[in-house]
């Protein structure tokens, strides 16, 4: 019995040892592990930092009149984030900025909120825009963008002839029943038959043009004006004549 009970004891022991032994290489093994893996995660590349999300930036060197000129250039095409990065720069610069700050804010208000609900049908005639449109029916042509925004068009000059549209009604504007009269202008050089009208007519437009892009907008109306008599049925001479007049009002509206 004393023999049994000693080697009883014995192999208690033994098991208490080796249980204590797998213990301590368990932990070995654990900082082996831990060790492995700190040494492994300090030779990792750190991870390139993304870079911050920006807008468009204002265009540098330009005035505020300069700006306003310039958004109502980029809305007509329906570059809207160039266009607000513009019109944001110009009121920081000149808070009292009236076109570019209702320019703007048919950029980031509701355009039913602005012109209101009540609407009817419209359907496009060969030649109008939306800026005549806007002079029209809401009394005011620099609201073309939100007339645009109104019946989901990203770019007011992609108007075309038979398109429906829908025109807000809007209290105290008087309609007229046809496209108001331009205004007098010099006469225009006499049509000429065939295709020597067009190509007259493209040569006053392209002087328009380089009037209009050096910010001389009456002369470039007049030229215009001109080439629209002499081919009255080209959209790019009306869309080019319809730019510059959105361009005269904004500067009218505010001359500094």
């Amino acid at each position: 019995m004393a023999g049994t009970r000693m080697f009883a004891r014995a192999s208690r022991a033994r098991r208490s040892e080796e249980a204590h032994v797998m213990k301590l290489s368990f932990r070995l093994m654990l900082a082996a592990l831990g060790a492995c893996i700190a040494s492994a995660c300090s030779h990792l590349p750190e991870l390139p930092q993304m870079p911050a999300l920006h807008g468009p930036e204002a265009t540098p060197g330009l005035a505020p009149r300069e700006r306003v000129r310039l958004a109502v250039q980029l809305l007509d095409a329906g570059e809207e984030d160039r266009a607000e990065a513009e019109l944001r720069a110009a009121l920081e610069e000149q808070p009292g900025n009236g076109p570019a700050s209702r320019l703007l804010e048919q950029i980031t208000s509701d355009p039913r909120t602005l012109l209101g609900e009540n609407a009817r049908p419209y359907n496009v005639r060969a030649g109008e825009t939306m800026s005549q449109l806007a002079e029209r029916f809401l009394g005011d042509p620099l609201l073309f963008y939100a007339l645009a925004r109104y019946n989901g068009l990203d770019a007011p000059n992609q108007l075309a002839a038979g398109q429906s549209l829908m025109i807000p009604h809007r209290p105290g504007v008087a309609i007229a029943s046809s496209p108001p009269p331009a205004a007098p202008t010099a006469p225009a050089a006499p049509a000429l038959r065939g295709s020597v009208d067009s190509e007259r007519a493209n040569q006053l437009r392209l002087q328009g043009l380089q009037q209009l892009n050096s910010g001389n907008v009456d002369a470039a109306i007049n030229l215009l004006r001109q080439a629209q008599a002499l081919d009255s049925g080209n959209p790019a001479i009306q869309r080019d004549l319809d730019r510059a007049l959105r361009l005269q009002a904004a500067l009218a509206s505010n001359p500094g």
